[in-house]
């Protein structure tokens, strides 16, 4: 026999999985709104872009963060692109502050997905053996492991977000060490943006910074576990 708390989470889970796909057919423009900007993304069309989020109005900065938590979800999509063009578009200040929002949205997004649906539906989005070396990662370092992952721009962030959500860390930590990690890619990428697409050695020199950041955290990984996370999450 099912449990009663059980048999209601079900429901709760599938009740939010119909409004989203509802949301998504038939609330006006909404379907417009995601196809548009993620191919945008897709094609690295940075004038496109800043097209489409400028023809918002007062409303671009909400677009640029709710496509940025979007394309969060969307395996093969840059979040980059939109850091980049924010910059362009509000100034690196402002801009690198509505990429912060937005990622950190989009990631807290795909840790719940994961946490609330489990491995199954993980894995439409995320290869099996990609999952398989995240979840030992995540095994060794605990929670430090998201706090390093994000300073590096090699590994997606989709991917340390959905393979979070598949421990037993719980969502504040996951969302302090993000908030704090991807500080300074998001702001190097927008302090450089408009550069970046036309400087190949200024978007070595930013990656290369970001890299030499992240192998520096995982060499002192058992300092800064000591200092800033000092109790591991236990996995299961």
């Amino acid at each position: 026999m099912i449990d009663p708390a059980t048999n209601r989470a079900y429901i709760v889970k599938l009740g939010v999985l119909a409004l989203a796909l509802a949301a998504y057919f038939y609330l006006p423009g909404i379907q417009e709104f995601i196809t548009s900007g993620l191919s945008y993304l897709r094609l690295r069309n940075f004038e496109g872009l800043r097209q489409f989020i400028l023809s918002y109005g007062v409303w671009a900065p909400m677009t640029s963060i709710l496509l940025m938590a979007v394309q969060s979800m969307v395996p093969l999509v840059p979040g980059i692109a939109i850091t980049i063009t924010n910059a362009w578009i509000f100034g690196w200040e402002l801009g690198a502050l509505y990429s912060w929002i937005g990622a950190l949205l989009g990631a807290t997004l795909d840790f719940a997905i994961a946490r609330w649906y489990g491995r199954p539906v993980v894995e439409r989005f995320i290869s099996g053996e990609m999952l398989d070396k995240t979840d030992g990662f995540f095994k060794r370092n605990g929670v430090l492991a998201v706090f390093i992952t994000r300073l590096t721009p090699i590994v997606p962030f989709k991917v340390v977000s959905y393979g979070a959500g598949l421990t037993k860390m719980s969502p504040l930590r996951f969302i302090i060490a993000t908030g704090i990690g991807q500080t300074p890619a998001i702001v190097l990428y927008s302090f450089l943006g408009q550069n970046l697409t036309r400087s190949l050695r200024a978007t070595i020199a930013v990656t290369s910074l970001l890299m030499a950041l992240g192998f520096t955290a995982y060499y002192f990984r058992d300092t800064l576990e000591k200092y800033f996370f000092s109790t591991p999450d236990k996995e299961p």
